[in-house]
């Protein structure tokens, strides 16, 4: 026992939070370099945000409901012995292809729409439909039962069918240069408010999550599918309060939703992934809950201040073609659409290559404080 050697380090850099940290300074400047200020205001607007969205749906089923199968961790077949840059590459491609045949199906076969704004509009809704099946329910009753694909394969069929009827039942384009076209459905929610109730929602499934801000507080103990009935109650309820509240108060839709609520996510899956709860893990369940909570609330607000600037001279761009988007659109174009999934995307497929192994979500666990 005492010639035991510890485990060799894999990658360079530090290893746990502040190998995260550089990982999120590093894709931070370049996503800000590249995918704002080398693409012109018009793909921007009227054809990466849309299109990211689809990638985003694509991401998620790989993640949360594939598991990474077949190349990267829990359900593919990478060990230490194996080349994390060749498991990288792999799960990127494929990614990629299942992004590009969403897109290449709903523009040519269903619902034969150009590549604009109304993948935004559908694309929220399926993420928000992904999410909530992959984060709150967990895959729930599927994941374990079946294959990593079948899972996936099932869940995307569920996601697909429940967008398609929200889209066509529920949403109208009223107010917008789609009013009085056949895509508008004429149903019970305007499209542009929907949006922002959603991304809402999302953000308390984040915080509601097993492993981001409360670690699953208050539902651990109530099992499946009693937790996920609890977190998706309690999600859709606070999104309702905090979008319906933040436009009662008057502040603009646009930054209470892609300001707002899109930083809600992205520091959930920052703060609680990548910097592994820094500065809260001595507490467990409910102060870590609250703790990081709380943390969270106060870097949103730094990371506003910040990032508004920064971001100041693309959004004036914009403005200067007339196109549909302001500097909080940027924001949630920059959280949701370009650091956010590449940082999933590095840990999940790429477990952080060149630098240290990232830590699996989650940890440490809500009962061992560390």
């Amino acid at each position: 026992m005492g010639n035991e050697k510890p485990p060799e380090k894999i990658g360079i850099g530090p290893a746990g939070r502040l190998g995260g940290l550089i990982q999120f300074i590093i894709l931070t400047i370049v996503g800000i370099i590249i995918f704002v200020y080398c693409l012109s205001p018009a793909s921007i607007v009227l054809k990466i945000i849309p299109a990211t969205l689809i990638m985003l749906i694509a991401l998620g089923h790989l993640v949360l409901l594939g598991d990474n199968w077949p190349w990267a961790p829990p359900g593919g077949n990478w060990t230490p012995a194996k080349s994390r840059f060749s498991a990288g590459i792999g799960m990127t491609i494929l990614w990629a292809i299942f992004t590009f045949a969403i897109l290449l199906f709903m523009k040519f076969i269903y619902p034969k729409w150009p590549v604009g704004p109304l993948y935004l509009w559908f694309g929220v809704i399926g993420f928000w439909a992904t999410l909530l099946y992959g984060v709150v329910w967990g895959g729930w009753p599927f994941k374990g039962k079946l294959h990593p694909w079948g899972t996936m394969a099932i869940s995307f069929i569920i996601v697909m069918a429940v967008s398609i009827l929200i889209w066509n039942l529920l949403t109208n384009l009223n107010g917008t240069p789609l009013a009085d076209t056949p895509m508008n459905h004429k149903g019970p929610l305007n499209a542009d408010w929907l949006v922002g109730y959603l991304v809402w929602s999302i953000a308390w499934f984040f915080v509601f999550s097993p492993v981001f801000t409360t670690q699953g507080w208050p539902f651990g103990k109530w099992g499946q599918p009693g937790a996920a009935i609890g977190q998706t109650i309690l999600a859709h309820i606070l999104g309702y309060i905090f979008w319906k509240g933040s436009l009662g108060l008057g502040l603009s839709p646009t930054f209470s939703f892609a300001a707002v609520g899109s930083s809600l996510i992205f520091w959930s899956l920052v703060y609680c992934w990548h910097l592994q709860f820094w500065g809260v893990t001595k507490f467990t369940f409910f102060k870590r809950a609250l703790s990081a909570f709380i943390i969270q609330v106060i870097i949103i607000v730094i990371w506003i201040i910040i990032i508004r600037p920064i971001l100041g001279p693309a959004a004036s761009a914009i403005a200067a073609a007339k196109l549909p988007a302001d500097v909080n659109i940027l924001i949630i174009y920059l959280n949701l659409c370009i650091v956010g999934p590449a940082l999933i995307a590095h840990n999940a497929f790429w477990l952080r290559w060149p630098l240290t192994l990232p830590n699996p979500p989650g940890t440490p666990p809500p009962d061992q404080a560390a």
